[in-house]
C-alpha cells in the first residue's frame, strides 16, 4: 500500500494510473495493496486484471492515464515478485525516475489528500478490444490472409492465450496452441524447464511442418522462434533477420539496437539504404529512442522488439504479426532470411566486482583507454581494429560488470573476452 501512494505522490492529484497483474496469488495480493494505496495520494485506480504486458502498456496510453503498473511473478524465480511501472506513453521508466519512486517509498514521504480527493477504483472497459483494434490498423491484414500462414504459438499458460487468438483468427492465420490455458501456478520457470520447452517448440514445429514456431514468454513481450525446418533461431540473429526485413518492407529507415551489439546491424543497414542509431543497454532506452523519426524497429538481442507504428513499447504480439507480414509480403520465409545474414561472433562474459570497486575500474578503463574508446553512450567501448571491439559495462542491480566483444572469428573473440575479463579484474586490485 505504501509503494502504491509512493508512486501515486509523484503523479498529479485527480489523474488516473492503470493496474495489472499476471494470474499468480502472490501478484494478485500485491496488486490489491497497490491498488489500495494509490487512492489516498487523489489518484484513480484503473483495474485491467490480468492481461498481457503488451496490452496494459498499450491502454495506458491511449486512454489518457498518466501511468501503469503491473505486478507479476519473475519468469525464473518463483520467490521474486517484480513490479513494474508505465509513465503515461506506456514506457518503462528510466532509472532516475524509478530512484525518485524509492525515495517517497523509504522516506514515507506519501501525498495526503482531503477526503474529497480521495481516488477512486473502478475495473477498466473494453480492454482486449481497444488493443485488438489499433494493433489491426497498423499492420496489413490482406496480405498476411493471402498467405494462409500455419504457426505453432507456445502460450506459456499466460494471459496471451486470450488475446492473441483473437488477432490470429482476424488475421486467417491457422494456429497450433500449446499450453493455452491460463495457469497462475506455471508462471515461473527453471532456465532447464525453459530449454525444454523451446526443445518441444522445435520438435513440434518440424512435424507439423508449420511456417514458424513462436514461443511467447508470460508477459506477452519477449518472442523465441523456430524456423520451418524445426530450427530454433537464436535471438540476436532474430534481431539481424528482423532488421534486414523491416528495412527491406521500408525501403530503408532507421534501425534502434544497443551499443552491446554486433555490427552487423550497420553493415545490413548500409546495403538496404538504412541506418543505425545506438542506445543504452536498457528497456527504457530501446524504447524511448524509437519514439525519434524515421525509426522502424528497434531490437535489444534477447527476444525484445519495439515497433512504434502502434505504440513505442516492447511487444511481442506486434513482433510476431510483424514478422507473418514481412514474410507475406516478401514472398520469402525466416530460414531464408537467416541463412542470407552474414556471418558475426559476439561474445559475453561476466565479472564479479565489489560495488565500492566499480567506479575505481570505469576511472581507470577510462584513462588506459582514452585514445580508443568510442562513444560513451553505456560502459566504455574499446575500438581495437575494423569489426573488433569491447564493451566494459558495469550492471546497475548486481555487483558484477558485462564484457562483450566482436572479432571476425569466434575464437578471436572468446580470447578477446577473456583478456577483458582479466583486466577488469586487475584493476578490481
Amino acid at each position: 500500500a505504501k509503494l502504491g501512494a509512493a508512486f501515486g505522490a509523484t503523479m498529479p492529484k485527480g489523474s488516473t494510473v492503470t493496474i495489472n497483474r499476471d494470474p499468480h496469488r502472490s501478484p494478485r495480493m500485491i496488486k490489491r495493496a497497490v491498488i489500495s494505496g494509490l487512492p489516498s495520494a487523489g489518484i484513480h485506480a484503473s483495474d485491467l486484471r490480468s492481461m498481457p504486458i503488451p496490452v496494459a502498456r498499450y491502454y495506458t496510453r491511449v486512454t489518457g492515464a498518466v501511468g501503469g503498473v503491473h505486478v507479476r511473478l519473475s519468469p525464473f524465480d518463483q520467490r521474486v515478485v517484480d513490479i513494474r511501472f508505465f509513465d503515461g506513453e506506456g514506457r518503462s521508466l528510466s532509472k532516475d525516475v524509478e530512484r525518485g519512486i524509492e525515495r517517497v517509498f523509504f522516506r514515507e514521504d506519501f501525498r495526503r489528500v482531503y477526503l474529497d480527493e480521495i481516488g477512486t477504483i473502478a475495473y477498466a472497459p473494453g480492454v482486449v478490444d481497444t488493443y485488438v483494434n489499433g494493433f489491426l490498423n497498423v499492420v496489413n491484414v490482406e496480405a498476411i490472409r493471402q498467405s494462409r500462414f500455419k504457426i505453432v504459438v507456445d502460450y506459456a499458460y499466460a494471459p496471451t492465450a486470450e488475446v492473441f487468438p483473437q488477432i490470429m483468427t482476424k488475421l486467417g492465420v491457422e494456429v497450433v496452441p500449446l499450453a493455452s490455458h491460463v495457469d497462475g501456478d506455471k508462471r515461473s520457470l527453471t532456465h532447464q524447464q525453459f530449454d525444454d520447452e523451446v526443445r518441444e517448440l522445435t520438435l513440434i514445429t518440424g512435424v507439423l511442418d508449420a511456417h514458424l514456431g513462436v514461443r511467447l514468454d508470460v508477459g506477452g513481450e519477449k518472442i523465441f522462434l523456430v524456423d520451418h525446418h524445426g530450427e530454433y533461431v537464436p535471438e540476436t540473429i532474430l534481431a539481424a533477420a528482423m532488421a534486414t526485413l523491416a528495412l527491406r518492407a521500408n525501403g530503408g529507415g532507421t534501425i534502434v539496437v544497443p551499443v552491446h551489439m554486433s555490427s552487423i546491424f550497420e553493415r545490413i543497414a548500409a546495403e538496404h539504404g538504412g541506418q543505425v542509431v545506438r542506445c543504452k543497454v536498457d528497456p527504457h532506452a530501446l524504447a524511448n529512442q524509437s519514439t525519434a523519426a524515421g525509426v522502424i524497429m528497434a531490437a535489444d538481442g534477447v527476444g525484445n522488439f519495439v515497433f512504434p507504428q502502434v505504440h513505442a513499447a516492447i511487444d511481442g504480439l506486434m513482433a510476431t504479426v510483424k514478422l507473418l507480414e514481412f514474410l507475406a509480403l516478401q514472398q520469402t520465409s525466416l530460414a531464408d532470411v537467416v541463412s542470407g545474414l552474414p556471418a558475426f561472433h559476439v561474445v559475453h562474459r561476466e565479472v564479479t566486482c565489489p560495488w565500492e570497486a566499480k567506479g575505481t575500474v570505469m576511472r581507470l578503463l577510462n584513462q588506459q583507454y582514452k585514445d580508443r574508446r568510442a562513444d560513451l553512450i553505456d560502459g566504455i567501448k574499446i575500438l581495437l581494429g575494423e569489426g573488433e571491439w569491447v564493451l566494459v559495462l558495469p550492471d546497475p542491480d548486481f555487483a558484477k560488470f558485462h564484457v562483450y566483444s566482436e572479432a571476425r572469428t569466434e575464437n578471436d573473440a572468446q580470447e578477446l573476452a577473456d583478456r577483458y575479463v582479466r583486466i577488469v579484474e586487475g584493476l578490481q586490485e
